[in-house]
């Protein structure tokens, strides 16, 4: 008998379970939900899971909805979704642990002897390594920022960087964040380290709206599709945009944020981003591009308070576009 957690794993079947990693400061364990959807047909294993930072609830909201509308019996191979990964800060509505400060999305592999958040990496890479052959990470802006829709891959030169970006470049988005090692601490670098293509799809931010919702959800069938998981060709774009690692803007400034350009714009070196407003509505501040072309992959929301230091925006540079790649052998 196959378990994720304690869910079992039945052929044709839905089943449900948890992950119970750790306790809370009275001491109740922290028992993270896990959906299965196990095929009527062998296949692959997708991974998918959302809040990894704790207040991007878009991807969350997806996962289950999507779950509950699959019928195993026309699926191939298992779909594991795990709504809720980090259940300390969903519960604080916030990006990091309340309980150790932590980013979980900046210290994959963790620690088994650390402090909670490090424990939790630890955790969810060795289920992910015991169960996925692929993995899916979903993202949003949060409650305070928001991004478009678009998909990052760790570009280590390993088969399972060039299987991630394959993937990407089928899920349904028309841009590619190429990242090439600044983050080694996330979820899908330590996966692809591991062996296990993994994308993450970013989505929206703030309320979860319709729109995100079915982005989320379309991602999850369109991986599907383009592994035989499901019947159905997955989409593939004439060109996609590639980015890369690029400039995170942080402001000096407290007030409030207004936007000057929206996510998703391309913006050439100088150009404005946005500004911040003192109580008074004087601009104490302005960010402009640093990059010669950026793509800008997130801003705060309109009007959103600020605090000196605060993470605002992104750019990221553009190293051009290029066409659908075949499948890595």
């Amino acid at each position: 008998m196959k378990l994720v957690g304690t869910a079992e794993v039945v052929q044709g079947a839905k089943t449900q379970g948890y992950l119970q990693v750790g306790s809370d400061t009275d001491g109740t364990p922290f028992r993270i939900p896990v959906l299965v959807v196990a095929g009527a047909k062998p296949g692959p294993t997708v991974w998918v899971h959302g809040c990894i930072h704790g207040e991007e609830y878009g991807g969350a909201a997806s996962i289950i909805r999507l779950v509950q509308e699959l019928d195993p019996q026309h699926l191939a191979g298992t779909l594991v979704g795990v709504p809720v990964t980090n259940l300390p800060s969903f519960k604080a509505h916030s990006r990091i642990s309340p309980l150790d400060g932590a980013n979980l999305n900046r210290i994959f592999p963790g620690n088994p002897e650390g402090t909670y958040s490090f424990r939790l990496a630890h955790a969810l890479l060795e289920a992910m390594a015991t169960t996925a052959d692929w993995v899916l990470d979903f993202h949003s802006g949060g409650i305070g920022a928001e991004v478009p829709f678009y998909a990052i891959y760790d570009d280590n030169g390993s088969l399972a960087s060039r299987r991630a970006a394959w993937l990407a470049e089928r899920i349904g988005v028309d841009t590619l964040w190429r990242s090439a090692g600044d983050f080694r601490g996330t979820v899908t670098a330590q996966a692809a380290a591991r062996g296990i293509p993994a994308v993450t799809v970013e989505c929206g931010g703030g309320n979860v709206t319709v729109e995100h919702e079915e982005q989320f959800k379309a991602t999850i069938r369109n991986a599907l599709h383009a592994l035989d998981m499901l019947p159905g060709t997955a989409p593939v774009q004439p060109q996609y945009r590639i980015v890369t690692d690029g400039a995170f803007m942080f402001t000096g400034h407290g007030g409030l944020f207004v936007p000057a350009c929206p996510v998703g714009a391309v913006l050439k070196k100088g150009d404005l981003i946005g500004r911040v407003i003192n109580l008074y509505g004087e601009v104490v501040e302005e960010m402009v591009n640093p990059v010669e072309e950026a793509w800008i992959a997130a801003t705060g929301h309109r009007y959103w308070p600020t605090e000196p230091g605060q993470l605002i925006a992104e750019a990221l540079p553009v190293q051009g576009r290029r066409q659908a790649s075949d499948f890595p052998g």
